[in-house]
């Protein structure tokens, strides 16, 4: 009997992946009858349009896109983000030096 070829997993597996899973989260915030209601379409049209999700993001995939921005959402540039950690992990180091020696005040209390 004869294997068949299995595709080579690549990135854009991953991607798609990624934003299958975007996807279905967007959806899944939003009630069903809310979105069918939108659409001008029944509700059981909302599940069959999903089926396709896979295919489509593997394709969104192939074709560049790597990511949703959501409502409310805000993409930072990774050396933006990389500054905001560390920003944040000098802090922290900061408040640790301050407050090394200092017992917290729960620990002082005689609980009666």
């Amino acid at each position: 009997m004869q294997q068949t070829k299995t595709r080579k997993v690549t990135g854009f597996n991953k991607i798609g992946r990624d934003l299958l899973a975007k996807a279905h989260m967007a959806l899944s915030t939003t009630r069903q009858t809310e979105v069918a209601k939108r659409l001008n379409v029944a509700d059981s049209t909302i599940l069959r349009r999903t089926e396709k999700y896979p295919e489509i993001m593997e394709t969104l995939a192939a074709s560049g896109v790597e990511d949703f921005v959501l409502t409310g959402e805000m993409k930072v540039p990774l050396e933006q983000y990389r500054w905001l950690l560390t920003v944040a992990i000098q802090y922290a180091e900061f408040e640790l030096e301050r407050t090394k020696g200092k017992a917290p005040d729960c620990a002082n209390s005689t609980g009666a």
